[in-house]
């Protein structure tokens, strides 16, 4: 019988390694290359490079990303649209400057 380490059977079942959210950037980049009623090749282009850029840099960090953060921004950055590896990223940036940032109320 075939037997994986320990070490790594706990990292294949640990919820904290969790794969980071598909997006269909193709689609969503279509739509703001066509926002305006006319296409542009050069918007598309712009778009799927920032969204590269956003993918890259957040897959990277996923993992250390907290699961609430993860659920919360993946909703916002798909809400009414394919979704966006930027808008995800600067959901993740803002929340995490927040939790580290909390004011606290005075009487």
């Amino acid at each position: 019988m075939f037997r994986l380490p320990l070490a790594t059977s706990l990292v294949l079942c640990s919820p904290a390694f969790a794969e980071i959210v598909r997006f269909d950037v193709e689609a969503h980049c279509n739509e703001i290359a066509g926002a305006g009623g006319t296409y542009s090749s050069e918007m598309y282009n712009f778009c799927v490079r920032q969204e590269q850029t956003a993918y890259n840099s957040l897959k990277a960090r996923w993992d250390a990303i907290s699961s609430n953060v993860r659920a919360h921004c993946t909703q916002v950055a798909s809400f009414g649209g394919p979704g966006s590896y930027e808008m995800l990223s600067f959901c993740v940036e803002q929340e995490e400057q927040a939790a580290a940032s909390k004011p606290t109320f005075k009487y």
